[in-house]
């Protein structure tokens, strides 16, 4: 389930605007009005009321749409907006670090630091925050002759939910927020209100930052409740949106015990396959025996003895089953026939892949659930594993028979598709392909290790996925994990790549996908609905009723309301609906962009070794936080936001924040696209903060800004390398290098474009 958040969604949980001005024109507008509809004749009532209820009607204009957290004292804010360039004032002071009043309104804490406008722009604008401030979550008021916007700083930012039920929790389950600013070393808190306005806080272990886990009571009734996060500062608390808890469905519990199909002959069965070099049963009739059975039972558990399976043909799972085993390699199912590689079996008895009849697919079903095997499957296979929502697999070990061979065409396709609400647990997985897909939201995958050829997961299409403390090990030397086409909300963390060639391979992490529909004006923007000057050009691909749309943003990529994006809702020819109003509407000088949406992603705490591209952004990519992680001889750190002739690309509002660099030549990169400028002259790589960015001796690497990115800082970061350096060239704008430090002591800033950018010790 996605929570609210100011860019996405448009609610401001953390930015109030100053309106002490507003209210007080208001105030006299209505006295006013008063006094004529006392006194005045009516034609008089009538325009006066119209001009005035037209006033108090409209609400006050939120200059500022984005700020760059967390931040600490000495860090550079990134601020994003309108009307930039005329601020004239920045106040900053600390909030009480405290627990909340009764009234639950902030306090303060000593006064306002005046701190200086940097490189202002109409859309940007930065400042240092004093390095006398505390740690705390900080209240910045920003002040033009015509406007005054007071922002916080480091409250916790929740960008969506998920429970362990996916969609909700249960009693005695869990709940788990991920965004931005959600923890600073100490407990977070969630508080969970009923309709009746009944309260419960919850606190949360220390987290990374980005992620707080709860744990829901049993005696927790069911419904909706309100949840409110406190990152552990305890100043504000931040509205997430509405959670559901639920009771779950129960599963039956009837046992079908797959050996009971040959009765009292069942462990001499058994005997008969347990060893290496027989070749397996064929248990298909007893497997289909016990499925059977569990289906009229409205499910229950099939559960597999100690003991070798051979299964043929396609193996549908009844809805709310359970397939039990005895253990990992203790029950073992063999889909196919003839002997396998695995486990010594014996070549001579081992069938040709022309020989073995593959289904459309191995196993399928709904709602079910794998445990405690391990499955075998054959080299050449149509469409492996295939569940609808809601599926489950823990401690399964699967193989893929003779994966080594390559034929020079597509070997097999997929081992794995889930659908939403999914789970893949403490599993050993080993894929010739692709290991794992998903479509759907609310998917977990945690404490696997996964070893693929071609890709361990692919996080396309993601909304809401929790990949967590996995060891994904390429066993291709150009394996890839890719986030492509559209995805949003994704945390992967302490996660592993490890390559089985080490020192020559390319194991990738990226951000990849196609064009757009539209790219150039609106004729109109009417609160949730823009009409297009033009009609959309689609892909051949994906033409108007394709879902992708609906997974796509409307991005302003340069005039007035530049750097907002919205989510499309609707399409139809000329007219777009998205899901809210642009907080500062486009109007002729406008530039949009319609793409698929890839973003709010958090890449934290993660180990990447031997990889081509680590990349935060490669085309669309918006909302997007690179966090503690660790790279060992990788090519490149980056962004890249693609101009391309099918559609333009914007990488928006990404961070990279406190990552180390190992071993190798690694560039860490922003990067603008200059291709197409007859199609589009500006940027759409933009808004980019670099902080704490840490490469180590034995790394030759260096840190470059390059193309037309705008609005870059590169702050805090420590080169060790005698070699490394900090590049600002091409048409770079707009950037900002503070307090960077180098070995031996000396500063080693270059490029064409190092005058325009602004150096501060």
């Amino acid at each position: 389930m996605t929570a609210t958040s100011p860019q996405s969604q448009g609610r401001f949980t953390r930015w109030g605007v100053n309106m002490m001005g507003k209210a007080t024109v208001i105030n006299r507008t209505l006295l006013t009005l008063v006094v004529l509809i006392a006194f005045a004749p009516s034609q008089a009532i009538s325009a006066y009321a119209a001009a005035a209820l037209k006033q108090v009607s409209s609400p006050p204009l939120n200059h500022i749409f984005w700020a760059s957290e967390p931040v600490r004292p000495n860090d550079a804010v990134l601020l994003a907006g309108s009307d930039l360039k005329a601020v004239t004032l920045i106040k900053v002071r600390r909030l009480d670090n405290t627990p909340l009043s009764a009234s639950e309104k902030p306090t303060t804490t000593g006064r306002y630091h005046t701190v200086k406008p940097l490189q202002a722009t109409a859309q940007s604008l930065k400042f240092i925050l004093p390095t006398t401030l505390k740690m705390g979550v900080f209240e910045c008021v920003v002040k033009s002759p015509g406007w005054s916007q007071t922002i916080l700083l480091n409250t916790a930012h929740v960008w969506w939910i998920q429970g362990d039920s996916g969609t909700f929790s249960t009693p005695g389950g869990w709940l788990r927020t991920f965004g931005n600013s959600l923890s600073f070393g100490a407990p977070g808190e969630a508080r969970l209100t009923a309709a009746n306005g009944v309260r419960l806080t919850l606190r949360s272990p220390p987290g990374d930052g980005y992620a707080l886990s709860f744990a829901i009571p049993s005696t927790l009734p069911v419904g909706v409740y309100q949840v409110s996060v406190c990152n552990g500062l305890r100043t504000t608390w931040s509205d997430a949106g509405a959670w559901r808890i639920k009771s779950p469905k129960p599963w039956p519990s009837q046992v079908f015990n797959v050996m009971d199909y040959y009765g009292r002959s069942a462990r001499k069965e058994m005997l008969r396959t347990l060893g290496n070099y027989n070749p397996p049963r064929d248990r298909t009739a007893a497997v289909e025996a016990a499925l059977k059975r569990a289906a009229h039972n409205g499910g229950g558990i099939v559960y597999f003895p100690p003991g070798k399976y051979s299964f043929t043909g396609q193996l549908n799972v009844p809805p709310d089953t359970i397939l039990r085993g005895a253990g990992l390699g203790v029950t073992v199912l063999r889909f196919g026939q003839g002997g396998f590689a695995l486990d010594g079996g014996n070549g001579k008895r081992r069938l040709t892949d022309h020989q073995t009849h593959v289904p459309p697919f191995l196993m399928s079903g709904g709602a079910y659930r794998v445990e405690d095997m391990s499955l075998y499957v054959p080299r050449h296979f149509k469409g492996g594993i295939r569940s609808g929502e809601h599926f489950q697999m823990k401690h399964v070990r699967i193989r893929v028979d003779r994966y080594w061979i390559r034929s020079g065409k597509e070997d097999n396709e997929v081992l794995l598709r889930m659908a939403g609400s999914s789970r893949v647990t403490h599993c050993n997985i080993l894929a010739q392909g692709m290991a794992i897909t998903y479509s759907g939201p609310d998917v977990l995958v945690a404490h696997n290790t996964i070893m693929a050829g071609k890709s361990p997961i692919a996080l396309g299409n993601s909304d809401g996925a929790i990949i967590e403390d996995n060891k994904f090990v390429s066993v291709d030397p150009q394996a890839y994990i890719n986030l492509y086409g559209q995805g949003r909300n994704v945390y992967y963390a302490h996660n592993r790549h490890v390559c089985e060639f080490e020192d020559e391979s390319d194991f990738s992490f990226t951000f990849d996908g196609p064009g757009g529909a539209y790219l150039g004006k609106a004729a109109a923007v009417n609160g949730t609905t823009i009409t297009l000057a033009q009609e959309p050009t689609y892909p051949r691909w994906a033409g108007e009723k394709s879902t992708l749309w609906r997974r796509s943003v409307v991005a302003v990529l340069s005039g007035t309301g530049a750097g907002q994006y919205r989510f499309v809702t609707a399409n139809h020819g000329r007219e777009w609906r998205i899901n809210r109003p642009f907080t500062i509407a486009p109007d002729s000088t406008s530039t949009l962009s319609i793409i698929p949406f890839r973003g709010h992603v958090l890449i934290i705490g993660n180990r990447f070794e031997d990889a081509n591209w680590v990349n935060m952004g490669y085309g669309s990519s918006f909302n997007v936080i690179c966090a503690d992680n660790k790279l060992y001889r990788c090519g490149s750190l980056l962004n890249y936001g693609l101009r391309l002739k099918s559609g333009m690309q914007p990488s928006w509002y990404v961070q990279y924040l406190d990552n180390d660099i190992y071993e190798g030549l690694t560039s860490v990169s922003v990067r603008g696209d200059l291709r197409w400028p007859q199609l589009f002259g500006g940027t759409v790589t933009r808004y980019t903060v670099l902080r704490g960015i840490h490469i180590h001796a034995d790394n030759y690497g260096g840190i470059s800004i390059s193309g037309n990115a705008r609005d870059v800082i590169v702050e805090n970061s420590t080169l060790d390398n005698p070699w490394s350096g900090i590049q600002v060239q091409g048409q770079a704008s707009d950037v900002l290098l503070h307090n960077n430090s180098f070995a031996k002591g000396s500063a080693r800033y270059t490029g064409n474009r190092l005058a325009q950018a602004l150096v501060l010790p």
